[in-house]
């Protein structure tokens, strides 16, 4: 009895232990702080996401807004300007290596810019090779000299942007560009394979009227802001298209310039002097005008593209060193007698002792240039333009200023008066006029930015001399030097250091 009594006693403990126990585990679960542990749900059929690679023609780079933003250094909505000063520069460079008195006659008609020279025409292999955009094409990207513009890049951004600007109409987007000379037409076509993703270039061939100089005719359809409006980028920058014109015969007094906008005439201007000579992209460059960096890129472009090219040959277009004998002491100096450009360089790595060995050989036997050989725009032509745009000749003031950096010539010159709307005690005053431009390329927008390092621009010079935009002032700044430090990629602002002297010996 009492035997069965301790079992009852202990089947009671037991199914009281196992109740307690069972009552913790559900307050744990219910009072449990944090996230509950989530469920791993098994996938149904079992497979994963296998990524495939895509391959992206890098051409498709040069067919986007970004990067045509990024190339260009401007603004979809300012690209009718960059049109016009790529073309312009290029019309005007190319009338000067035939060594002519340039005549360049724009017409805007409805969307397109129309722009035809009196160069000697661009040869169909240039117009190849701009196609081709895996490599950049130019006669001047490796040179360093004063030249209007050395990108090399100008109708390689230009050709897409009517595509571009299309871009919304999807597969039926295209623009087509129109380059006319030696009697052939070349009907350029911009459009899009966007199964591969890759930019088709269609080429083709007409008969054209042009047999001398160059034309190009620019599409630019319009704008659309991708909701509701459209903008037309050239009716919608006529003033600032007209003023870029018209600055560029500011810069270049051998310049003819006929501008018509919709059939009308707006400005004709004659050379002021035709014979006017600057620094021409035809003469030989300056060893003077090198560092060690660019000699070795410029060493390298004609390894590139005259492999056999030998030391001696190289030197010998440097400015000075066209006499045998001069010739002759540098190779005996650098101990590159009948050696190898390509070797000379190095085969597998740079030598960049050779390099620096041969710069300065070639800066020690020749003479630097004289600020002055590089061009003078002048006094009367500057004070010419500043008559013809309103300015009141009793306050024309001229000031030119030359100097050089280790070897680096620079002139600087300024022209100032008022408008003589301006001076009268009523009447609507006329605003500011600034003309700024560099080796005779005037800038879309004021590129003086910052003269001298951590120093004031252009505009804030002009604001502390009362100055500002609603002042009747005419002023004209332009700087020529063949090495320019631009500060950003579309080479619209730099920034000018170094001492320079005026006329008279004085140093600013």
């Amino acid at each position: 009895m009492l035997r069965l009594r301790r079992m009852n006693d202990q089947r009671h403990r037991r199914r009281d232990f196992e109740q307690a126990k069972s009552r913790h585990r559900r307050n744990v679960i219910f009072y449990k702080l944090g996230r509950p542990a989530i469920k791993k749900v098994p996938e149904k059929n079992g497979r994963k996401l296998a990524r495939v690679p895509f391959k992206v023609s890098r051409l498709m780079e040069f067919c986007t807004r970004r990067e045509l933003v990024n190339q260009t250094g401007h603004d979809v909505y300012e690209w009718a300007l960059v049109v016009q000063k790529g073309l312009l520069d290029n019309a005007l460079d190319a009338a000067e290596e035939a060594e002519i008195a340039p005549r360049v006659s724009i017409a805007v008609n409805g969307r397109s810019i129309v722009i035809q020279d009196n160069g000697p025409g661009i040869p169909a292999k240039t117009i190849e090779g701009i196609l081709d955009y895996s490599i950049r094409v130019s006669s001047r990207e490796a040179y360093v000299s004063p030249t209007r513009g050395a990108q090399g890049n100008a109708l390689k951004t230009i050709l897409p942007m009517a595509y571009v600007l299309e871009e919304r109409h999807g597969d039926n987007a295209a623009g087509e560009t129109i380059i006319e000379a030696a009697g052939v037409a070349h009907h350029i076509r911009f459009s899009v394979d966007h199964i591969r993703q890759e930019p088709r270039i269609e080429h083709a061939r007409a008969p054209s009227t042009v047999v001398y100089g160059t034309r190009i005719t620019v599409e630019l359809p319009l704008l659309w802001d991708g909701r509701y409006d459209e903008y037309d980028l050239l009716d919608g920058n006529r003033d600032r298209f007209l003023e870029l014109a018209e600055s560029y015969a500011w810069l270049n007094p051998h310049l003819t310039l006929n501008v018509s906008w919709n059939g009308e005439q707006v400005i004709d201007i004659k050379a002021s002097n035709p014979a006017w000579r600057k620094w021409l992209p035809t003469w030989p460059t300056s060893a003077h005008w090198y560092d060690k960096s660019s000699l070795r890129r410029y060493m390298a472009a004609h390894i590139a593209n005259r492999d056999s090219i030998t030391v001696r040959e190289f030197i010998s277009e440097f400015r000075g060193m066209t006499a045998t004998a001069r010739q002759k002491l540098v190779l005996a100096e650098t101990g590159a007698s009948h050696v190898s450009l390509h070797s000379y360089f190095g085969l597998r790595t740079v030598n960049t002792a050779n390099i620096v060995s041969l710069l300065a050989s070639l800066q020690k036997h020749t003479r630097p240039i004289r600020p002055v050989d590089l061009g003078i725009i002048g006094k009367d032509h500057l004070y010419r333009r500043m008559e013809a745009a309103g300015g009141d000749p009793k306050t024309f003031t001229y000031n030119r200023t030359i100097g050089e950096t280790n070897g680096v010539p620079r002139v600087i010159e300024f022209a100032f008066g008022i408008h003589r709307d301006g001076l009268a005690a009523a009447g609507r005053v006329p605003t500011r006029k600034i003309v700024t431009g560099v080796n005779w390329s005037p800038g879309i927008n004021n590129p003086f930015r910052q003269l001298g390092r951590g120093g004031a621009g252009l505009d804030g010079i002009l604001a502390e001399v009362r100055a500002n935009t609603s002042q009747p002032v005419i002023a004209a700044l332009h700087l020529a030097c063949p090495r320019v430090t631009y500060t950003d990629r579309g080479k619209s602002a730099i920034v000018v250091d170094g001492s320079v002297e005026d006329d008279n010996g004085e140093e600013d």
